[in-house]
């Protein structure tokens, strides 16, 4: 059994953490680039103050992706898909 609540503050110090802590590397790489491209897309659009706030709800959605994926490991169902699109374990 995984921890649900480690897996999701892992995630929220460095976004996609909490699912590698899971094993699932490859959404752990596809989770960090994906924060990261859209971390510089908005600071760079928009002002400091708008920007903190939106990468916060931005790792706050990979923290609860971490969750999710650790109810699901935990509960031996299937992971759910990453934006309800990507199926990347």
């Amino acid at each position: 059994m995984k921890n649900i609540y480690l897996a999701a503050i892992l995630s929220l110090f460095i976004p996609g953490l909490g699912v590698a802590y899971l094993g699932l590397y490859k959404r752990f790489l596809v989770s960090f680039v994906i924060y990261c491209v859209l971390s510089i897309i908005v600071s760079t659009i928009l002002e400091s103050s708008i920007s903190y706030i939106i990468t916060i709800i931005i790792a706050l959605f990979f923290a609860y992706d971490a969750y999710t994926c650790t109810e699901a490991i935990n509960n031996n169902t299937q992971i759910p898909l990453l934006f309800t699109k990507l199926d990347i374990q």
